[in-house]
């Protein structure tokens, strides 16, 4: 455990930072790598062996779910606080919530990668210095896709031992779990990467519960991607593996809830039939837009059911202005600047032609030459690789127009140094100086405007377009509480963050300055699954 003043307040990740892009691409290469050659499920089914977590022996029980956390201190932490408090007040709740017994993390616990100083710094030492009130919480988790970045090593030593972060204890011995509940209701947590796939002793394993189950008996369905959106949005395959269980595998009980991470914000989707797809992935990660994919009405769940979205944080109204903050990219990617900075000069530099004579006679001169032309299309075509993928013609199109602005801005940028320096060659230093910081302006305006345009005219590059922002608000967790009565989840949100702190005699941090914890409702009311008799009964309307 950390001691207080040993607490590193992590900055929010700087996924344009020219450094961590090459790192994070070497991360992703190996993940895929590692994915086709290993799984490291295999090794945890046979070194460990799992039972079932019972926690069926009270007539009610308080969970807790946070996802996507282990990012920037200030929202970390400002999540960890709420959900360490023994009680917290929420205006329009009658009563004050109590903490919940068990935490489910749901998956990427550190951002941008996994390791023993980065779980440290951006997880438990947060975690561990929130106020210890009360007994010991239970803490179980699955890995997302960042934890499984050096082959699930890191999340496994920390989760899979039996170790305590703060107040919270572990119990599990392998990256998936199930938990039975009260009132006939079970958590199933699933281990689904490594190209969203169940291994062999994953199925086993849950074979083995099901057999404990009865008919009727009610799921509480944990994944760390929402296989709902994904599946409308990418491919069936995040459906299929999920289906699988549902169908073969869990035949006598129903999914009721699916909870899951990565979109990091809160979208609630609601079928027909009661069933709650949620979308809870505000533990302190930056903020994912609610706009732009069309996902309002989706099919779901093994029989294709039909989902309504029902909920959202932030608004979708909010989300869109928040992405025009993309106007001013510099501002919050200082760093990414040197990139553009770099491709330019490079290009006017070593293949430019003199810089004397008319715009007219620069693209002559780039187009008769062979070499000119090849760097040209270079830039273009690396530009074209780096576009949102799932669409091809958006990627042709949309992301060979972006590379050519880019090359444009930096022919540009050449003829009016040019003009500044007449006579200069591009290797002189006033040529390339102009060059240089033009390029660090102008490349990132570019970038700026080619994300604030595809995420609000296309509904293109969501993650990238905030990412970008790396905007620390509007964060959440859920609070679940199941008693005779049934099932109610209450959404917790959180629009701003303390980004000041001070730290109290206990050795725990309080917001100072004017930005204070006010936590609230994000739905107008809870979410209620209420009791049913052999899985069947009217379920009402949520609310």
């Amino acid at each position: 455990m950390s001691e207080p003043n040993e607490i590193k307040k992590m900055p929010m990740v700087g996924w344009y930072n020219p450094i961590q892009l090459i790192r994070t691409g070497i991360d992703v290469a190996m993940s895929t790598l590692f994915g086709r050659r290993a799984d490291f499920r295999l090794l945890e089914a046979i070194a460990a062996q799992q039972g079932v977590f019972d926690r069926s022996d009270r007539e009610s029980i308080t969970i807790d779910y946070v996802a996507d956390l282990g990012d920037g201190f200030n929202s970390t932490y400002a999540i960890a606080s709420l959900i360490s408090k023994e009680e917290l007040d929420l205006p329009g709740v009658e009563r004050p919530l109590r903490r919940g017994e068990i935490l489910i993390m749901g998956g990427d616990q550190v951002y941008p990668t996994p390791g023993k100083e980065g779980y440290h710094e951006r997880l438990v030492a947060p975690y561990a210095a929130t106020p210890r009130t009360g007994a010991s919480v239970d803490l179980f988790a699955i890995p997302g896709n960042h934890d499984w970045y050096d082959g699930l090593t890191s999340f496994s030593r920390l989760f899979c031992q039996q170790r305590s972060i703060g107040h919270c204890a572990t119990h599990q011995t392998r990256s998936y779990f199930a938990i039975r509940l009260p009132h006939h209701w079970w958590l199933i947590a699933v281990d689904i990467q490594l190209e969203s796939d169940i291994d062999m002793p994953q199925v086993d394993y849950f074979k083995t519960v099901a057999k404990k189950m009865g008919k009727g008996d009610k799921i509480i369905l944990c994944t760390p991607e929402p296989d709902w959106i994904y599946g409308n949005i990418y491919s069936a395959k995040y459906k299929n593996n999920l289906a699988f269980l549902e169908t073969h595998v869990f035949k006598e009980a129903k999914v009721w809830l699916r909870l899951a991470g990565d979109l990091h914000h809160y979208r609630r989707h609601e079928s027909t039939s009661g069933v709650q797809n949620i979308t809870a992935g505000g533990g302190g990660a930056f903020l994912h837009p609610t706009h732009g994919e069309d996902v309002n009405e989706i099919t779901a769940g093994p029989d294709g059911e039909t989902f309504r979205c029902a909920g959202t944080f932030p608004d979708p109204a909010i989300s869109r202005r928040l992405a025009y903050r993309n106007l001013i990219f510099a501002r919050y990617n200082p760093r990414f600047g040197s990139i553009p900075a770099f491709l330019y000069t490079l290009l006017l530099w070593g293949i430019f032609p003199a810089s004397s004579g008319s715009f007219a006679e620069i693209l002559w001169n780039i187009v008769a030459r062979p070499g000119t032309l090849t760097a040209a299309l270079g830039v273009a075509a690396a530009f074209v690789l780096l576009t949102d993928t799932h669409k091809l013609l958006y990627r042709v199109l949309g992301g060979g127009l972006h590379g050519l602005i880019h090359v444009a801005a930096a022919l540009l940028l050449g003829y009016c140094a040019g003009l500044l320096f007449p006579g200069a060659a591009p290797g002189s230093w006033g040529f390339t100086l102009f060059v240089f910081f033009g390029g660090y302006l102008v490349g990132s305006a570019v970038m700026g405007l080619y994300l604030l345009i595809s995420l609000n005219c296309f509904g293109r590059h969501a993650n990238e377009a905030f990412s970008s922002l790396r905007h620390d608000g509007f964060k959440n967790f859920l609070r679940i509480r199941i008693n005779k009565d049934g099932l109610t989840i209450y959404p917790v949100g959180l629009e701003r963050v303390p980004r000041t702190w001070r730290r109290d005699d206990d050795g725990t941090f309080s917001p100072a300055g004017n930005i204070k914890l006010s936590p609230r409702l994000i739905e107008k009311s809870p979410i209620k699954i209420p009791r049913l008799a052999d899985g069947q009964g009217d379920l009402g309307e949520s609310g």
